[in-house]
């Protein structure tokens, strides 16, 4: 038996050319371009044409983010998630990661700072909070930095049984001027005002770790919980802490703890109906809607549905005829959206029939999405809308109102059934769904080896959307998601220009961008100055000049000096010397205090290709 050989007569190899490697640039709104007068003039766009052959350049920049977003978006650091599971046992909020959340602050004199956390022995996880200052009153109340959102209420029903449990070491400082420690379970107004406390077991402080267990009935309508530190008024107080999760549950029993948020499942999805649109042919009969006697234009281009708001009016777009979604069930939509010109937002739901009012739901309460960026969308609506008194949607729609607006549309997919592909996220560990301080975004990738779409609303909750139907999979707390994007730019050449929005956190730029030069396949990076700004403070200037020199120190070879590259580029002119003399940008390059204009963008778009060209990339 002959295996693994080839019989083919060899030929002589044939040269073939090798394609330039692209190249992805990561960074904030500098790589993005704020500040250029148009798309041609950011600097990705103004580099691509620098090269002896045209360079393929993602443009990877987003507004407003700073080294750590930057990372998780390139691969150099992991985006962990949990999604929401079964209603918990435990009605403490966070319990898990309250750490990742604490801020340092002050209650009633005394300041609470988090000075460590780590994983006890049982593997709960904990918090060294420091207690210091002089008390302005006989107590503080250490739930609003341990447990930010525990003193919300929970709404309960008069005469119910409520357990409170929680666990403390003292592990630094002096008892002096403390009287106690409690775990008060506190009865309250529907607005959080305290009435009284049904249990309050006290916590000893002798340097051992101990759990406290204790149950109260309640006769008031909503309830909360807190640890409270109870101290001499006017004392000088300095104790630190090692706090560990609480838990309250219904009832009288004191059950193990169970941390939140919980272990998880992608949940099955099984649709009864779905149909795919590829437009390939024809408009596969998604037509053109009519409003106020105008009708839409819709044509068909290149594979892809146009659909043109010629008049700026209202409900402009298009819609698809179908037999009635029950009232009810769940309608997933998905599908590719570009905004080819104009502006505005896209309005997607569903209707009684064609032409007609609302007749679908939003996770939201509205009877829409309204989409105001391009790329593949994952949404689920409800079939039927109370307000519109529609039970059953028999069409779904695309519109844009108020402005002249040109949208396309590929690949619609319409499922609908009882099951939902969709899942609400309950943590994060990056926040990288934001442009500009805004909630925005979505992101395609893998969660427990299911693909799918994360995806933010305007206030910052964000979901997962499975792509395919299937069975549940499990999702264990804090896996990690696989940005796509991430993984198909690796190979590519990353210019890397990050850090400016948390300057003064020099360790933790350093940090991330050790992480994204780690992680770019074959050392193949370049590393860009941060820039200062006009508006920057003497010490945020201090600061960044200090990070500078780290990363051309941590970076040499690959490191670009923007910063001197555009001094070296000043006008000559009096502001433009004075900018120079104080490190900053020079004016005549900046369309802001720290945004370059058109011709800094060409300047810095020269110095990019030009050390990329003089690696022999």
């Amino acid at each position: 038996m002959l295996l693994g050989f080839s019989l083919a007569i060899t030929q002589p190899a044939r040269h073939r050319p090798s394609l330039p490697r692209p190249i992805a640039a990561f960074g904030d709104s500098l790589t993005a371009g704020t500040g250029a007068s148009g798309p041609a003039h950011v600097y990705p766009a103004l580099a691509a044409t620098l090269f002896p052959m045209p360079r393929m350049i993602a443009n990877r920049g987003i507004g407003g983010q700073t080294s750590t977003q930057i990372a998780v978006r390139q691969g150099g650091l992991p985006l962990k998630l949990a999604i929401l599971g079964e209603a918990p046992r435990n009605l403490f909020p966070r319990t898990r990661d309250w750490q990742t959340t604490f801020e340092t602050d002050t209650v009633n004199g005394l300041t609470h700072e988090l000075v460590g956390t780590g994983i006890a022995d049982d593997g709960l996880p904990y918090g060294d909070v420091r207690i210091h200052g002089v008390a302005t009153a006989s107590f503080t109340d250490i739930a609003r930095q341990p447990y930010g959102a525990l003193a919300a209420n929970y709404e309960v029903t008069s005469g119910t049984s409520w357990t409170i449990t929680g666990d403390i070491q003292k592990i630094a400082g002096s008892l002096t001027g403390v009287i106690g420690f409690n775990l008060p379970l506190i009865q309250s107004n529907e607005l959080g005002a305290y009435l009284d406390e049904i249990a309050s077991p006290s916590l000893p402080l002798d340097g051992a770790r101990h759990r406290v267990s204790a149950t109260g009935i309640a006769s008031h309508p909503f309830i909360r919980s807190t640890f409270v530190l109870n101290v001499a008024t006017g004392a000088a107080i300095d104790i630190t802490l090692r706090i560990f999760p609480g838990q309250l549950e219904a009832g009288e029993t004191t059950t193990a703890l169970q941390l939140t948020p919980p272990d998880s499942f992608i949940p099955a999805y099984h649709p009864e109906q779905s149909q795919t649109f590829e437009f390939a042919d024809d408009s596969d009969g998604w037509s053109a809607r009519v409003q106020d006697g105008h009708m839409t234009p819709v044509h068909l281009h290149d594979g892809m549905l146009i659909v043109e708001n010629d008049d700026g009016g209202v409900l402009r777009g298009c819609e698809y005829a179908m037999t009635a979604i029950p009232n009810g069930k769940i309608i997933h939509l998905a599908f590719d959206l570009q905004f080819l010109s104009g502006t505005g937002q896209v309005h997607v739901g569903g209707l009684q029939a064609p032409g007609g009012s609302w007749a679908t739901t939003a996770t939201d309460g509205n009877p829409t999405w309204v989409l105001d960026h391009g790329g593949h969308h994952e949404l689920v609506l409800k079939s039927g809308n109370d307000e519109f008194a529609n039970l059953t949607c028999s069409a779904i729609t695309f519109v844009t109102s108020g402005s002249p607006l040109t949208f396309s549309l590929d690949n619609i997919v319409i499922q609908w059934g009882d099951d939902s592909p969709q899942v609400p996220v309950t943590y994060r560990s990056v926040d990288i769904l934001t442009v500009s301080g805004a909630h925005s975004g979505n992101a395609e990738g893998s969660l427990s080896g299911i693909a799918g779409m994360i995806a933010t609303d305007a206030v910052g909750q964000w979901t997962f959307t499975r792509h395919a139907t299937g069975d549940a999979v499990p999702v264990p707390y804090a896996s990690e998601f696989a940005l796509d994007d991430a993984l198909s730019l690796r190979r590519a050449i990353h210019w890397i220009w990050a850090g400016r929005n948390n300057a003064e956190d020099k360790a933790t730029v350093l940090a991330d961008i050790a992480a994204m030069a780690a992680y770019a396949a074959g050392g193949r990076y370049l590393i860009g100055s941060v820039l200062p700004a006009a508006t920057d403070t003497p010490a945020a200037l201090q600061s960044i000049t200090a990070l500078n020199t780290e990363l051309a120190a941590s970076h040499a070879g690959r490191y670009v000096d923007l910063l001197s590259v555009l001094h070296a580029a000043g006008d000559g002119t009096t502001e433009d010397s004075a900018d120079i003399a104080t490190g900053l940008v020079p004016r005549s390059l900046r369309a802001d205090a720290v945004h370059l204009n058109d011709r800094g963008y060409a300047i810095v778009a020269a110095a990019w290709a030009e050390a990329t060209l003089a690696r022999g990339w």
